[in-house]
Parts: C-alpha cells; structure tokens; sequence
C-alpha cells in the first residue's frame, strides 16, 4: 500500500499511457496494427493530460511522476512503433540495427531530459513519434511501398532525439 500513496490521479494517466503502449505491442504480436497505432495515439491523449491535471491538482515538478512519465512513454513512444513496424515489415534482420538505435535513442533523451534543469528540450520529443508514425501507418495504406523508408524514418528520428537542438515547449 505504501506506493499507492505516492500515485496521483496525473500518475495514474501516465498508467493509463503505458497501458496503451504495452497493449499496442501485445496488437503489433497480433497482428493488428490498426488497433496498435491507435493505441499509441490514445497513449499520446493520455500523456498530454497527465500534465494537464498535475498542474491543475497542483502535483507537478514531482521527481516521482517525471520518472514514471518517462518510462511510460519510452515503451509507448519508442519500444511500441518499432514493435508494430517489425511485426507490420517482412522481418528482415538488417532492419534491426535501425529499430534499436531508435529506441536507444529515445532512452537516452528521456534520461537527459530527466536531469537536465532548463525549461525547454534538448533535442525531439519522443512523445513527436505518437503523432509521426501513426501518420506514416496511414500513409502506408495508402502506399504500401512506403513501409520500405520507415528504417529510415526511425534513424533520423532517433538521430533527432538524440540531438542537441534546443527547442521550446508548445503547450
């Protein structure tokens, strides 16, 4: 009981937000990835009001739910695209080098931005890719073809990521 009483409600929306991402992975397993990208979109809903309602339970600047944000958004950002790209792709082994630099990359920004002091980013946002890769699934409907240029995608991304450019935060 005694973490129970470290949760907010703005951690259990961050909850809500690795639930999304861990069951976008178990539909990347089975073979849907409809329902996975769309799971990563209701990941981004959820994580863009965890801080809402920190602010406005007045909970935010709490190392606890920093830490729990990230971890969350790791696996919904960053393990959950590559996992349904993998499942979605013909399973080569030279796409692996690609999918596991992007999500070292998206650790390794989430763990800068967690100890790092200025008010806006250093370096893209991995929540960036809830919005880019479900745009590019329903590119990819579209033309199929295009699922060839997502290891691509995921290197500049993860390049990106792991950049120093400083960028201000939008809301």
């Amino acid at each position: 009981m005694g973490m129970l009483r470290l949760l907010t409600w703005a951690d259990v929306l961050t909850i809500a937000n690795l639930s999304c991402g861990v069951l976008a992975v178990f539909a990347a397993m089975q073979g849907n990835p409809e329902a996975g990208f769309g799971l990563i979109v209701l990941a981004m809903v959820c994580d863009s009001l965890d801080g809402k309602v920190a602010a406005w339970t007045h909970h935010t600047g709490r190392e606890f739910g920093k830490q729990l944000d990230s971890l969350a958004d790791l696996v919904s950002f960053g393990v959950a695209p590559v996992c349904l790209y993998f499942a979605m792709s013909l399973r080569s082994w030279l796409v692996i080098p690609p999918l596991l630099f992007f999500v070292a990359c998206g650790m390794l920004r989430l763990a800068r931005y967690n100890i790092s002091t200025g008010k806006g980013f250093e370096g893209v946002p991995i929540t960036v890719n809830g919005v880019l890769f479900p745009v590019l699934y329903l590119l990819s409907l579209a033309f199929p073809s295009s699922l060839n240029a997502w290891p691509v995608a995921f290197l500049v991304m993860g390049l990106l990521m792991a950049s120093s450019f400083k960028i201000n935060r939008l809301f």
